[in-house]
């Protein structure tokens, strides 16, 4: 009797509102959805950020007060609110290799690491100030991030290889994410503009397509391959290129909302 056929996965993806709603796509998928702020009653209006556990079971978000809650098989490893920090301003969080840990990063490019996350240094420990941070990208040894300013500045910190900045761009920049082999990074501007280095692969843009968006672009989700990405808007618009398939977007369901926050990839 020959072996049972492996299973076959395709590649989907969530966005997350400010209030901690989380849309999955294509609609009506297995697998995708762990739950959301909403639905355990919890009511929040600045949810920043939204990343994948290591094996795509769960996700982490995060707020601009540095609370964190944990989905799925993701683990809770602490927040800045349970510390008695406060602050108002954290712009993203990325785990480390297998979960045990995390980073967040404010909009000052200060940096707080828990769990197993090994701190690596802060644009305020550089004496670098006023850097307007607006994402973080980490290295797939977890041993590296890098930190993108509004003006599409890169600051690398650990293992993270410097390889450009996005200089002289037509909006400001909204999302860093980095390739599968960390080997280069994307980066994203409001306008849709998307901007390539080290292995990243560049696959179009908006305004290369000529369109206009009203509402800022906010994320880019790449494929498993590299070799496509979804680009994601505000009001939940999706815009697929390479290889990336359209599977839906909050526009289409007639969703009308304007503070989608950020989005990640999905196995279904």
């Amino acid at each position: 009797m020959p072996p049972p056929a492996p299973a076959t996965t395709s590649r989907g993806y969530d966005l997350v509102g400010q209030d901690g709603g989380v849309f999955v796509f294509p609609e009506g998928q297995f697998g995708g959805f762990y739950g959301s702020l909403p639905g355990l009653g919890v009511s929040v209006h600045d949810i920043v950020g939204m990343v994948p556990s290591w094996n795509d079971k769960g996700y982490f978000l995060v707020g601009q007060d540095g609370g964190v809650f944990a989905f799925g098989d993701a683990p809770f490893l602490g927040s800045l609110p349970g510390l008695g920090v406060s602050v108002h301003d954290i712009r993203g969080i990325i785990p480390t290799a297998g979960d045990e840990g995390y980073f967040l990063v404010g909009q000052d490019g200060g940096v707080y690491a828990f769990g197993d996350a090994h701190f690596m240094g802060s644009l305020p420990g550089r004496g670098v100030t006023n850097a307007d941070i607006v994402g973080i990208a980490d290295t797939p040894s977890g041993s590296g991030y890098w930190l993108l300013g509004a003006n599409g500045m890169v600051y690398p910190f650990g293992d993270a290889q410097y390889m450009g900045w996005a200089a002289h761009t037509s909006a400001p920049t909204t999302a860093i994410v980095s390739t599968g082999d960390g080997g280069g990074y994307w980066i994203v501007g409001a306008d849709g503009s998307v901007y390539t280095f080290g292995d990243a692969r560049y696959l179009s843009s908006l305004p290369a397509m000529g369109v206009t968006v009203s509402d800022p672009i906010v994320g880019l989700v790449p494929t498993e391959n590299s070799e496509g990405y979804w680009l994601i808007g505000s009001d939940g618009g999706v815009f697929a290129f390479g290889d990336a398939t359209y599977l839906g977007s909050l526009p289409a369901v007639h969703v009308n909302i304007s503070d989608i926050a950020g989005a990640v990839a999905t196995t279904y």
